[in-house]
């Protein structure tokens, strides 16, 4: 591993970090909140660490490979969500800092999973950073690192690797850089739109608007509400969230196809086909089911729509205590936590890319058993998948479910109920944000022990960016040069 080349990108991160890190003191100024210093702390500390990386031992030549990007990117969001917990516990809001950490790793993962109970009595500065985070988190501090700050050649594509969701990198352009840049101009764009039309159409304030919007964006769900967007009992508001959250799990290459008038891309591509069935029919069996719960059918698709995208687009954000729903409809929800949305989205989950490789393998597997002489490829889009795309695919999954199963063992020492237990895992895992049981819509994870929130942490960040990042910090593989 090239160690210089390391430290100095890390610098780099650090310090965007801190500089980000001042922002909501804006906040604190303007609601008139002694929340300053919780924010100024750790933005200087961080800052002088990463001036420090940058400016002591420069690199001539500043190249990284897969190893340094994996690498780079796991330290950068445990140290991320180190930091981005003191706002938390230096402002006396979350005492333990543990939970403080463990409220960071929620925020930039964007689960939306968190460990305090009455959210509205927190200063509005600290629910403006809860949400920020998400919204940092969602599209990433590297990506955004790659579209402001330029780089030696070979460094760009790998450490974006790292970070972007799904089995590869979708690129809308050629450069690198500039492919980062128009991520992050649909990311913001999209997230300013949805933030005008909340405040120009509904009656939710400005400051609800824009935290709720940066929430929907990172896919996160953390509201300014104890009873999240049901707390605002409009029917209005939920349909436009629900607009939006599908809109943030769809893969951002697609969005920029359709506004630039590539359709054929678009109305082709099959893991959008898939997203939207799967959607669709989740929607309508479960408002069937619900139906006469509420009595009437607007209701009961309205409730279901909301739900089905928020687990599916693993926003996370709540209208209702699904919990309180029949077998069916909970076993509906679990298993599209378990899909999540497309790859190169804000969302989190398995992907329905992985899903449909998966199939799609097994469909030639049983092709090839039946017919041992045919030659048979895995396709999408009519494009054959590359070997190396389906050994990497594949590999994710044996991890995953070892990491799955692994940590439903070391939570379950809590001695919950086996529901709590496992969708907890789940939840975390695949940036969810509530569960059912203790830790469904009405509940929280502040019941669990410190040992059971680390490991969520780790599940957490972990599912954010795809293992491999994360679990190459233990490896000592990756520190040899």
């Amino acid at each position: 591993m090239d160690y210089r080349a390391v430290t100095y990108v890390l610098g780099k991160i650090f310090m965007i970090i801190g500089a980000i890190m001042l922002i909501p003191i804006a906040f604190s100024l303007y609601f008139r909140e002694s929340v300053i210093l919780p924010f100024i702390i750790p933005a200087v500390i961080l800052f002088l660490i990463g001036a420090g990386l940058v400016f002591i031992k420069k690199p001539q030549n500043v190249r990284v490979y897969t190893r340094e990007g994996l690498f780079i990117c796991g330290i950068a969001w445990i140290v991320m969500s180190l930091f981005g917990a003191l706002p938390f516990f230096l402002s006396g809001v979350i005492p333990n800092y543990i939970d403080a950490f463990f409220e960071a790793c929620s925020g930039f993962s964007t689960t939306g999973a968190t460990v305090i109970s009455d959210i509205e009595s927190l200063p509005k500065s600290i629910l403006f950073w809860r949400s920020f985070t998400h919204f940092i988190g969602g599209m990433g501090i590297l990506t955004f690192m790659i579209a402001v700050v330029p780089k030696g050649k070979g460094t760009s594509m790998f450490v974006m690797k790292a970070e972007v969701p799904g089995p590869e990198t979708d690129k809308v352009v050629s450069k690198i850089q500039t492919n980062a840049r128009i991520l992050y101009v649909i990311y913001c764009s999209l997230t300013l739109l949805e933030a005008l039309i909340l405040f120009l159409f509904t009656k939710m304030g400005l400051y609800d608007s824009l935290t709720t919007a940066l929430s929907t964006a990172g896919t996160g769900g953390f509201s300014v509400l104890n009873d999240s967007i049901g707390g605002y009992s409009s029917p209005l508001i939920e349909w436009i969230i629900i607009v939006f959250m599908f809109l943030f799990g769809v893969n951002f290459s697609l969005i920029f196809f359709l506004f630039t008038g590539r359709l054929k891309s678009v109305i082709k591509n099959q893991e959008l086909h898939a997203y939207i069935l799967v959607n669709v029919l989740s929607t309508v069996v479960i408002a069937g089911n619900i139906y006469k719960i509420y009595g009437n059918l607007s209701d009961a698709v309205r409730n279901a729509a909301f739900n089905v995208n928020a687990v599916m687009s693993t926003t996370g954000f709540c209208t209702v205590d699904f919990d309180k729903w029949n077998t069916l409809c909970k076993l509906i929800l679990v298993i599209l936590m378990f899909f999540g949305a497309c790859v190169g989205s804000t969302g989190g989950g398995i992907k329905i890319m992985r899903i449909m490789l998966y199939i799609k393998q097994l469909k030639v597997r049983l092709n090839k058993t039946l017919k041992p002489n045919s030659v048979s490829k895995v396709r999408i889009n009519s494009t054959v998948v590359d070997s190396k795309v389906l050994d990497g695919v594949n590999s994710y999954l044996v991890i995953y479910i070892i990491i799955f199963a692994s940590s439903v063992l070391l939570i379950s020492i809590n001695n919950f109920d086996v529901t709590t237990t496992v969708t907890s895992v789940i939840s975390c895992l695949n940036n969810i944000g509530p569960g059912l049981s203790a830790v469904g819509p009405s509940g929280n994870f502040a019941g669990f022990s410190a040992f059971s929130k680390l490991i969520f942490c780790f599940d957490m960040l972990a599912g954010r960016l795809e293992l491999f990042p994360i679990l190459i910090i233990f490896s000592r593989a990756a520190y040899k040069k």
